[in-house]
């Protein structure tokens, strides 16, 4: 079970409300901490014996929303000291705050050159499908160690496999001529590419050359694939490579849990806008966000231009979450875009079932609000 949607059991503890907020006590006279206002709220609902999403939607309810922030801070300390006892939550912060994390792919054997049986729950995409379908398309598969510039695929090319970077990394550029190339986006481990040719039978459209030694998973395409994955799946399934792609492209959100990852494959909507279509002004009120899946978009304010977003970015977030439901600012498509578009309350649910990817969004928004206020 996601320790978001366990109810949280605490040990008995002996609490004390303050003007400022209230103080812990710990056990056995171990001493006393002290939480500020809404750590000690937090507290006080998760002694009545809720999840944190149902903690969550509590407080929605009462018309408040949740600092991710402040309740992850408080839910750490509960674990560090033991006041929780859950033992999955215990074991979740330990995993999320240790230097030594297991990387993705860790538990994948790889054989240079060989046949593999990975398991899908260790890759990006493949653990978001059915278990069995996605057992079906692994059936045979191939890892390859894969020296520096060499050309993967290529534009044109009409081959229907499918490509995972496993380890190392590797540019997309598209061809402009035969001896001019334009770097489109560079690919680092756990990409994706060549679902276009593998889902729906289109050529190549780019080349993917590799930047270093790496280490790649090749899916062959099997006839009955076609059958197994009707068109319209196969565009549904295209439009999660294009999200996943961009998240794992994203600074913010390449490093983030893989259930969280997963989370924002299936949240949302995809909307194309055309170059230089304002997607919501400054001072309107907004209960959406957006994540750049294709394409730029740029942020003004009070008619100056200040930012130019770009793949795997999220914006609009602010108004969600620190600036009580108005936007601080304009943005405008810089050309022909693919977003990501999260309603609020979808928003909220997929936010309380995914705390640290919560925790991350609200700290890159209020940061980004202290930037804006720093550049006035």
């Amino acid at each position: 079970m996601k320790i978001e949607r366990e109810v949280i059991q605490l040990k008995p503890i002996k609490t004390l409300k303050s003007a400022q907020g209230g103080t812990v006590y710990l056990p056995s006279g171990l001493g006393s901490f002290e939480l500020n206002a809404l750590q000690f709220s937090y507290l006080e609902v998760l002694k009545t014996g809720v999840s944190i999403e149902g903690l969550v939607q509590f407080f929605l309810g009462q018309g408040w929303l949740v600092s991710f922030r402040e309740l992850y801070n408080l839910l750490q300390f509960l674990s560090h000291e033991r006041l929780i006892s859950n033992q999955n939550v215990i074991d979740y912060f330990k995993k999320v705050n240790s230097e030594d994390a297991p990387l993705v792919f860790s538990s994948l054997d790889v054989m240079t050159g060989n046949q593999v049986k990975p398991d899908p729950a260790a890759l990006p995409f493949f653990r978001s499908l059915e278990p069995r379908l996605a057992q079906h398309l692994l059936q045979k598969s191939e890892v390859f160690t894969v020296p520096a510039n060499i050309r993967i695929t290529y534009s044109g090319q009409t081959s229907r496999d499918l490509f995972v970077l496993l380890k190392g990394q590797a540019s997309i550029y598209k061809v402009i001529s035969p001896t001019r190339r334009q770097l489109v986006a560079t690919l680092g481990a756990g990409a994706l590419f060549g679902e276009r040719g593998f889902l729906l039978n289109h050529p190549r459209n780019a080349d993917v050359i590799t930047n270093g030694p790496s280490e790649v998973l090749r899916v062959h395409h099997l006839p009955e694939f076609d059958t197994l994955i009707k068109s319209d799946k196969a565009q549904a399934l295209q439009h999660r490579f294009w999200v996943m792609q961009a998240l794992l492209s994203s600074p913010v959100f390449k490093d983030i849990p893989t259930d969280s990852l997963d989370a924002l494959i299936f949240t949302g909507r995809l909307v194309q806008a055309p170059a230089n279509q304002v997607l919501f002004h400054e001072g309107q009120a907004g209960n959406t966000c957006y994540i750049v899946i294709q394409g730029s978009v740029v942020v003004s304010k009070q008619g100056q231009n200040i930012n130019v977003l770009n793949q795997g970015t999220c914006f609009g977030e602010i108004s969600l979450l620190v600036s009580g439901g108005v936007r601080t600012a304009s943005v405008t498509t810089q050309r022909d875009t693919v977003l990501l578009e999260i309603e609020q309350n979808a928003f909220y649910k997929m936010l309380s079932q995914n705390l640290v990817l919560a925790k991350l969004i609200e700290t890159v928004a209020a940061q980004r609000v202290a930037r804006d206020q720093q550049a006035k």
